[in-house]
């Protein structure tokens, strides 16, 4: 019918080696393994969550050094973007592309006028000019979404300056930083002092490496939008596995930020290894600051294809805005399972 799929998402339950699921390669660490156990006996399940979630706001405060009042938890990431799309009240929602699918789904499902702005390209890659914003940035009743770091490009805006950029806008910004513990250039702590007109979206999915286990939030201090979010969000959206999970994160603070260190530092040792061994392969590599890595390599669909028969799945990024079939992404796994990858590059490419 030639419509564009909806829904099209990384992570294939059949393959052998999923590489389309950008999850941390570490993961998931022991202490969150015991804590876990430790629910179980506890028998949570049992019994309904604390609907105000007071303890697990708490905990998520320290973790991440923010202001426990401005934390909404939800069910991953997944849910605080809808929940901050719906929230906002946006007529118009603009996305810095090539990004995550669901903005562009839940705009068109909520009936907003969607308008993508795209990462300026040349020889060497991608990158942002933040003057690109201008004009979405005058605008009262816009939305603006950037994943920072991209989703599926690896770039990372510097927190920094991208905040004091959006903090003069009109419209409000969704900051969508599901990857940030992955990357080493990143700041892991939200802080308390995010600009009113900003929206947090945090993941604890990806860095645990428990994509089964829904874990997220929203911060925000716009009390009205924060009233608003409360107002629509489910009762118990978030369940008492993962309540009980984050509510203990804070107590293995040390441990845990040891976890995301050592994860950062592997990630960009294998991350560089692999590029190198796919530039040899002939394929264009752009740079990454995260877990996964986008190559263009001509047939790529062909070449996902080919590699989903021998049980490797990787990322065809057709459906990705301003990418076409000849990108793929791939998630840094274990070295044996990231060579395994490599030798059957080599076989479905005849090269090697």
């Amino acid at each position: 019918m030639g419509e564009k799929p909806m829904r099209i998402h990384g992570g294939d339950r059949e393959a052998r080696i999923d590489f389309s699921s950008n999850l941390n390669p570490l993961g998931p660490p022991k202490t969150v393994l015991e804590i876990l156990a430790t629910c179980f006996s506890q028998r949570v399940l049992e019994k309904y969550p604390d609907y105000t979630y007071r303890d697990l706001k708490r905990s998520l405060a320290r973790f991440y050094r923010c202001k426990e009042e401005y934390i909404v938890p939800t069910a991953g990431a997944g849910e605080a973007i809808n929940l901050a799309v719906i929230a906002s009240k946006a007529r118009r929602v603009y996305v810095l592309e090539p990004s995550y699918g669901e903005y562009e789904d839940l705009s068109k499902a909520l009936g907003l006028e969607y308008r993508p702005i795209f990462y300026r390209r040349t020889s060497d890659g991608f990158h942002i000019d933040l003057s690109d914003l201008q004009k979405p940035c005058s605008d009262r009743d816009g939305l603006i979404v950037i994943t920072n770091p991209s989703n599926p490009l690896g770039l990372y805006i510097d927190r920094e300056r991208l905040f004091s950029y959006l903090s003069n806008c009109s419209a409000r910004s969704l900051v969508d930083e599901a990857y940030i513990e992955l990357c080493s250039r990143c700041p892991i702590e939200v802080g308390g002092e995010i600009p009113k007109n900003i929206v947090v979206v945090r993941s604890l999915t990806k860095w645990l490496s428990l994509p089964g286990l829904r874990l997220g939030f929203l911060y925000t201090n716009d009390i009205d939008l924060l009233e608003r979010v409360e107002a629509l969000r489910q009762p118990w959206n978030v369940n008492s596995l993962a309540e009980c999970l984050g509510k203990n994160i804070s107590v293995y603070e040390q441990e845990l930020k040891s976890f995301i260190q050592r994860s950062r530092e592997y990630i960009d040792s294998e991350r560089e290894r692999v590029r190198k061994i796919l530039e040899s392969l002939g394929a264009k590599v752009f740079e990454s600051v995260t877990n996964f890595l986008l190559i263009k390599i001509d047939g790529g669909r062909q070449i996902v294809e080919k590699l989903r028969e021998m049980g490797l799945a990787l990322r065809d990024c057709s459906s990705f805005r301003g990418l076409d079939s000849n990108y793929i992404r791939i998630a840094i796994r274990s070295p044996r399972e990231n060579n395994e990858l490599v030798e059957a590059l080599k076989i479905v490419m005849g090269v090697g």
